[in-house]
């Protein structure tokens, strides 16, 4: 059930992402809602449920802006991929651990992009996206993932799978 309850959340997050955020950002930067997300859902739930919420938030996205299509999933998929290489689930109640994966996975996620970016012919300059917007949007993420994080954790303990005798 958590899987696919994803794919009408990140449809909310893209329209929200390229609508809201652009008026609340700090110069370039501001926080990542599909990001966050997928980042939260790998932590709850192990990569391969938030595979599918990393290609869909994924496609999402670049439908709603100009990235070419599959860039954005390309590197949500691997830092959940890169994320769910930690052993066991977190718990919704762990206020330490989630914003430092997501300030991590902010820049490994920017550093995807910007290379798929200037692959396809793009001049992107690193030092220019790592100072304005990923070093930036990662404290933005950092701040604002424990909310979520505790939303969606409320989430996926509902609608977890359980095993029989597991209250």
């Amino acid at each position: 059930m958590g899987r696919y309850l994803g794919i009408p959340l990140l449809l909310i997050a893209a329209i929200i992402q390229t609508t809201v955020i652009p008026e609340i950002r700090i110069g370039e930067a501001g926080p990542d809602l599909i990001l966050m997300l997928v980042v939260i859902w790998t932590l709850l739930a192990g990569f391969e449920e938030a595979v599918l919420w990393a290609l869909a938030g994924g496609i999402f996205a670049d439908l709603l802006t100009r990235m070419p299509t599959g860039t954005t999933a390309l590197a949500l998929v691997i830092v959940s991929f890169v994320i769910g290489t930690v052993p066991g689930q977190i718990s919704k109640n762990n206020i330490l651990f989630p914003p430092l994966v997501v300030a991590g996975s902010t820049l490994a996620y920017h550093t995807v992009i910007m290379l798929v970016l200037r692959l396809t012919g793009n001049d992107i300059s690193f030092f220019y996206v790592l100072t304005r917007i990923s070093l930036p949007g990662a404290l933005y993420n950092a701040i604002l993932i424990l909310p979520l994080f505790r939303l969606l954790g409320g989430i996926y303990e509902r609608y977890r799978p359980r095993r029989i005798g597991e209250p």
